[in-house]
């Protein structure tokens, strides 16, 4: 895997990530065999655009069984989630 730096921080990302539309209306088993597969390979990038509780605790939960320091995690601020819609 090619890693680059992030801006100005120092942190290595991989080129490649996994957007955050990957996990919409996934299982939680779904979403732990993505998380799994990408960390296998190298790709410690992962985008959260969405506020939606579920897919932000099914990713959570799946990424806990690595350390901290193993990936990054991109987020959107003040993105909600109202009566079901982003």
């Amino acid at each position: 895997m090619e890693y680059r730096i992030l801006g100005r921080t120092g942190i290595k990302v991989s080129a490649i990530g996994i957007g955050g539309e990957g996990f919409e209306n996934k299982s939680y088993e779904d979403c732990e065999t993505i998380i799994d597969t990408a960390m296998k390979e190298g790709i410690n990038f992962i985008d959260i655009y969405n506020s939606n509780p579920e897919v932000r605790s099914n990713v959570g939960k799946a990424l806990s069984k690595y350390p901290r320091n193993s990936f990054v995690i991109e987020g959107h601020l003040c993105s909600t989630w109202d009566k079901g819609q982003y």
